[in-house]
């Protein structure tokens, strides 16, 4: 479910805006703004709020008066549910729509009962499993087993990048292998503090609205910094006959850093950890912690990376008033087209970052050029032609192989499907699919905003002027996806206007 954006007072004071994983929501005084505020203080483009999947950002866009979150004027800044924001006099309050983001089950750490408890520093375990001893005799097909779990653990965590769907995978297989009933990856917090980052629950187990954990086994984990054996623990005061629990909790290290811990219980009567369980789940939390520390820092490279892009599109759209937010909007309207027609997530990505960067190119033309009104002469046409090429060029330099995979899309966004288009004069499908998509997205953005010589297409005639020109410069696939996008109720890139 989308967030949403209640406007509290003005003009549109009860009305509410929707924004979706992977969109960008301009606001400001302008008409082409997705949503149009007209009050004291609103700059014609003024912030823009994006939903980047995990959490909602609000960015200034440089406004005159500033951007307000709950008091403070902000220049970036992450919004939580209730947040209030200031646009000039216009206020609005932060929402999260119901089943927006499944919410992580509460943890209830508890004292436990005294227990027989093992802390095995991971040398040992690792000491242990190389030793010859009781530990491997008749153990193979047990060998076996673990390493088939490592090799399945090895593969999930080596192919994915995100945090949270790397913990998913990894707490997902230990659960299989070992048997446990529950399982939980909490991760340290800037406090601090300990927060459930992934909770699994097996279908079996007893129901337990409160999830309680011994305290005292994670903090010995932690502090230790090694894995704890509890063959049978009790959680809470009262003891009840069978309510005992066998618990192992391991450590999630990078280097000196400790980021967490992964722990299992199951109930003492119905399964039975032992060290060998101990020293599977002590090697996959250390290839584990590794691969969390991996991702957190891509995480944070992707969002320096996409807030560089964005900083350097802004400056260059801010050399026209007309086109300002432009790149914005067709990225965001991209990578709705590519989603409607089935593109894999990973293309989707690639035509969102393309988007951005599909005028790049322009920074390299002169100002007058960009700001002409009238007729171009065949020299200025010539300038105005040559920025994809430009903007190719500007992108290998960058040096990143995520961003040079994206020089295709904005080399040819301005090829036809007939050959007339340039800078190659590409055709039909040799004109990669991103590219079509983005064309689309363009030229609709273009129509559907306001130019001093013309006013604004409506969104009807602008998909039928696409239409109109279907297999001969645009991609009909692309534009029903798009015209379905509206069919939807979802807007495009600019206000209705039938």
């Amino acid at each position: 479910m989308p967030a949403v954006l209640c406007v509290v007072n003005g003009q549109r004071a009860g009305e509410r805006v929707k924004v979706r994983p992977g969109e960008a929501l301009s606001i400001g005084r302008s008409g082409e703004s997705d949503l149009q505020l007209l009050g004291l203080g609103v700059s014609r483009f003024h912030c823009v709020v994006e939903d980047h999947g995990r959490e909602l950002v609000i960015a200034d866009l440089n406004s005159s008066n500033g951007t307000f979150v709950n008091g403070q004027r902000v220049k970036r800044q992450p919004l939580q549910g209730n947040d209030t924001i200031e646009v000039g006099a216009i206020k609005l309050v932060v929402e999260r729509a119901p089943g927006r983001k499944a919410p992580v089950p509460e943890c209830e750490f508890t004292d436990s009962g005294k227990a027989d408890t093992q802390v095995i520093p991971a040398a040992a375990l690792a000491e242990a499993a190389a030793r010859p001893g009781p530990m491997q005799q008749g153990a193979d097909s047990s060998l076996r087993r673990h390493l088939v779990a490592l090799e399945r653990v090895h593969k999930a965590i080596s192919a994915e990048e995100k945090p949270g769907p790397l913990m998913a995978v990894v707490l997902d297989t230990v659960l299989e292998e070992l048997g446990a009933e529950r399982g939980f990856v909490l991760l340290t917090d800037k406090e601090g503090g300990l927060r459930p980052q992934v909770v699994r629950i097996s279908p079996g187990a007893a129901a337990d609205a409160r999830l309680p954990l011994s305290r005292a086994v994670v903090r010995e984990c932690l502090e230790k910094r090694a894995s704890v054996l509890c063959k049978d623990i009790q959680l809470g005061k009262p003891r009840a006959a069978g309510s005992g629990r066998a618990v192992m909790c391991a450590p999630l290290e990078a280097g000196e850093r400790v980021l967490g811990a992964l722990y299992l219980d199951a109930a003492a009567g119905r399964q039975h950890f032992d060290e060998r369980d101990m020293e599977l789940l002590s090697a996959i939390t250390r290839h584990a912690g590794l691969a969390l520390h991996r991702a957190e820092l891509v995480d944070s490279l992707e969002r320096l990376f996409v807030g560089a892009i964005e900083t350097l599109v802004a400056a260059v759209e801010a050399k026209d008033i007309y086109t300002y937010g432009h790149s914005a909007r067709v990225s965001k309207l991209g990578r709705r087209i590519a989603e409607a027609m089935g593109l894999p997530e990973s293309e989707q990505e690639k035509v969102k970052l393309a988007g951005l960067l599909h005028d790049i190119g322009k920074i390299g033309i002169p100002e007058a050029v960009l700001s002409h009104r009238g007729r171009l002469t065949d020299d200025e046409w010539a300038y105005v032609r040559s920025h994809p090429q430009i903007g190719e060029s500007i992108i290998r330099q960058m040096g990143s192989e995520r961003v040079v995979e994206l020089c295709r899309l904005v080399r040819h966004h301005h090829e036809r499907l007939d050959g007339t288009g340039y800078p190659d004069g590409l055709r039909g499908d040799t004109i990669p699919m991103g590219a079509r998509i983005l064309s689309v997205a363009d030229a609709y953005d273009a129509m559907r905003s306001n130019r001093p010589y013309r006013s604004p297409f409506s969104a009807r005639d602008a998909i039928a002027e696409l239409r109109g020109n279907a297999g001969r410069q645009f991609d009909a696939q692309a534009i029903e996806a798009l015209a379905e996008l509206r069919a939807e109720g979802r807007p495009a890139a600019a206000p209705d206007d039938h």
